[in-house]
């Protein structure tokens, strides 16, 4: 049998009771014995000794349960107080100091990472539109040079030669291409 706690305690008040009750009735009643006397003796000192310790456990007991009801308390009072004070002390640091930094920052940062960006961006897309361009109006150039002289050679042709080369054809270049 396992006890525990106050049941621990509850018996063994209850020995020392029937202990005490047991030597004080044979005192009582069968006569004076020194030893009985003196094992009164040692169970009274040694039940106040018991009472002492539970008094000193029982305090400490309650000094930590003060302490934690006081800790509570002081905490439920400081978030009471802390949390309006604190907002108003954060809002306002937090309107002194954000101006400040944000220009500074934006002072370091925005520069350089604008000039990174522009160097790493433009020449690939200036690039890329040039020869799309720089294509286009070669391609053009070519198609208006080659329609120029394949009407010149057709012009010339038609007019100087159209005797001699009758049979003859134009390539898709505008070279002559005899039929015989």
């Amino acid at each position: 049998m396992r006890f525990r706690g106050r049941q621990t305690q509850f018996y063994i008040d209850v020995a020392y009771g029937l202990a005490f009750s047991a030597g004080f009735g044979y005192l009582l009643f069968v006569g004076l014995d020194a030893r009985v006397a003196a094992f009164q003796g040692g169970l009274v000192l040694g039940y106040f000794l018991r009472v002492w310790e539970n008094m000193s456990v029982y305090e400490r007991i309650l000094e930590e349960e003060v302490a934690a009801e006081a800790e509570d308390a002081v905490a439920a009072e400081v978030e009471a107080q802390v949390p309006s004070e604190a907002a108003d002390a954060v809002t306002e640091k937090v309107e002194e100091q954000v101006p400040e930094e944000i220009e500074e920052r934006v002072e370091e940062q925005v520069p350089a990472e604008v000039e990174q960006r522009v160097e790493s961006r433009v020449p690939e897309e200036v690039e890329a539109q040039v020869d799309g361009r720089l294509e286009e109006r070669v391609q053009a150039t070519v198609d208006e040079r080659v329609r120029q002289e394949v009407d010149e050679r057709i012009g010339d042709d038609a007019d100087g030669d159209s005797d001699r080369n009758s049979g003859d054809t134009l390539d898709r270049d505008g070279t002559a291409e005899t039929d015989g």
